[in-house]
């Protein structure tokens, strides 16, 4: 204390410290209060110095000098400080995670192949649609012809005789036995579409020689249509192959000379036997139960067939008309095919 009347002059704190020396008896009763104040902003500033709060709110918080004239701090700013720290703790320490960004689904690898069958059945979709409504116009039915049409009518003309596709289907050897028994069709250019379309489904079947005058038109779209209703079916704007029914009517003479006449018969989805000469085609799906193969294979059923080659016993002849009460998929088409071999 004999230093008290020099240290104004000596130190610009000296009066500071002696004004907080005499002072030392009036703050006695408010001492813990301090203490605990400077601790807490102890601990508050080395939050502090995690957050990067700022230079003033670490001197506020660190300050263990007393209280005084300069350097007194209010309750309301030490409490703005506190908020302060505290809620740049709270955003250090707790890291909310964001849900993580979308991404966009994966696009299927294809192939060259699966490409080409892509563009296909969308080529067929637009030529129906358009034949449908009357405007397929010729650059695009003279690309149709020239793209999907002429690869696959020399593949169906081979279906429709035994000698030029059972070799490659079935590996025949020298003696006519059968190395491999196929479950469907193996052609790549067959199953690249699903259907032809109604137009060139009629240009195909002209071409092949599968059409027959339309006298009895009418007498099969009225008794599949009877067929329906006796189903019991409810008809559906988009149908299904499992519901539609085809008529067959047919007329064979046996080795024997015995005459079979098949006037009127309606078939469904699955109803007749399979028969290795007749194989379905598998495109998205199976369609080994379609009806117009299912009223072929019935035919079948009436003659006798060989042992060895499993087909119509030579000397079997016979006529077949069959009426598909929707466009025959590429299935149905090649059955219509392989029916004469």
């Amino acid at each position: 204390f004999r230093l008290k009347p020099v240290w104004p002059r000596a130190c610009p704190f000296g009066y500071v410290l002696a004004a907080a020396m005499q002072r030392r008896q009036q703050r006695s009763s408010m001492a813990p209060l301090r203490l605990r104040l400077a601790g807490f902003g102890g601990i508050l500033a080395l939050v502090a110095l995690g957050c990067g709060v700022g230079a003033r709110a670490l001197a506020v918080a660190t300050s263990r000098r007393p209280a005084g004239p300069m350097l007194s701090v209010s309750r309301s700013e030490l409490k703005q400080a506190a908020g302060r720290l505290h809620k740049c703790t709270m955003q250090a320490l707790i890291k909310e995670k964001r849900p993580p960004i979308p991404r966009p689904p994966r696009e299927k690898r294809m192939t060259e192949a699966q490409k080409t069958a892509d563009a296909i059945t969308h080529a067929v979709v637009a030529v129906e649609l358009l034949h449908w409504h009357g405007k397929l116009a010729g650059n695009l039915e003279a690309a149709f012809r020239k793209c999907v049409y002429t690869p696959l009518l020399p593949r169906l003309r081979r279906l429709t005789d035994r000698d030029a596709s059972a070799k490659e289907d079935f590996r025949l050897d020298e003696s006519g036995n059968k190395q491999q028994r196929p479950s469907r069709v193996h052609d790549q250019i067959v199953e690249r579409q699903f259907t032809l379309g109604h137009c060139f489904s009629n240009v195909a079947l002209g071409a092949l020689n599968r059409l027959d005058q339309a006298l009895w038109n009418s007498f099969a779209k009225m008794r599949s249509r009877q067929a329906f209703i006796t189903s019991e079916t409810k008809p559906l704007d988009d149908p299904e192959a499992k519901t539609l029914a085809a008529w067959s009517s047919g007329l064979i003479t046996k080795k024997n000379g015995d005459l079979i006449e098949i006037a009127d018969r309606p078939s469904g989805n699955g109803d007749g036997w399979s028969n290795i000469w007749i194989l379905p085609v598998f495109v998205d799906h199976d369609r080994s139960s379609h009806s117009e193969r299912q009223a072929l294979l019935m035919m079948l059923q009436h003659v006798n067939v060989d042992r060895k080659t499993e087909g119509v016993e030579d000397g079997s002849k016979g006529q077949a008309r069959v009426y598909a009460t929707h466009t025959p998929c590429i299935s149905c088409l090649s059955s219509m095919c392989q029916f004469t071999r």
